[in-house]
């Protein structure tokens, strides 16, 4: 179990060139709009948009920082934080994770729910490609015990495997052009793109709030 450390640090990142081979013909061809993704957008205006952010430096977002200013080497994964502090998000590919895990300061997080025991975490926000998941049960901080991603500067886009995120004013957007979804994570919550719908939490699920395709 990892000793607690009170970072929040969340997502992606840099370098992956490789996306560009991973992701959909439908969002190369696709115009990329010159504001913010929208909730009405195509998946395909989604992506175009995300990638067509400034790109981040690859070789910056490999790293995480600790407050005591010491620096973690993320190997294979990504970590990065909005100019806000707000969102903090990291990938975890060297323990076995999929997908991304962001630390959000959420305006209404999820309550815990009653029949569960533990310490719940509101702002965790999980995004698997096929599911996103806001609120979950954290006894350690996983991986933001390495620390807090660089700050990715509005305007600018991330990269790791398959998925890209673009930071704004209005938010964090990432997409995973494989999994045909999409999400854009702010401190007001998580609107979801693509396939991924609002869907009844199960029984066997500690989250607070799911969307799966």
């Amino acid at each position: 179990m990892r000793t607690v450390v009170l970072a929040a640090i969340v997502l992606v990142a840099a370098g992956c060139a490789s996306a560009d081979r991973h992701s959909h013909g439908a969002a190369n061809s696709t115009p990329a709009r010159a504001n913010a993704a929208a909730p009405g957008d195509s998946l395909a205006q989604m992506v175009a948009w995300v990638r067509a952010g400034a790109p981040g430096d690859e070789a910056r977002y490999r790293t995480a920082h600790l407050d005591d200013g010491s620096v973690t080497d993320l190997e294979s994964d990504r970590a990065f934080t909005s100019p806000s502090g707000k969102i903090s998000c990291t990938s975890d590919y060297e323990e076995g994770s999929e997908g991304l895990d962001c630390l959000v300061d959420l305006a209404d997080p999820p309550p815990k729910p009653a029949k569960l025991q533990g310490n719940w975490t509101g702002g965790w926000i999980n995004y698997t490609g096929d599911e996103a998941n806001i609120g979950s049960l954290h006894g350690d901080p996983g991986p933001f015990i390495r620390g807090r991603g660089p700050e990715l500067p509005y305007g600018s886009t991330v990269v790791v495997r398959e998925y890209a995120c673009r930071s704004e004013s209005s938010g964090v957007t990432c997409v995973n052009p494989n999994a045909g979804s999409g999400v854009r994570i702010s401190d007001a919550g998580v609107v979801a793109f693509g396939c991924l719908r609002e869907r009844p939490v199960p029984s066997n699920r500690n989250v607070g709030k799911l969307f799966h395709c």
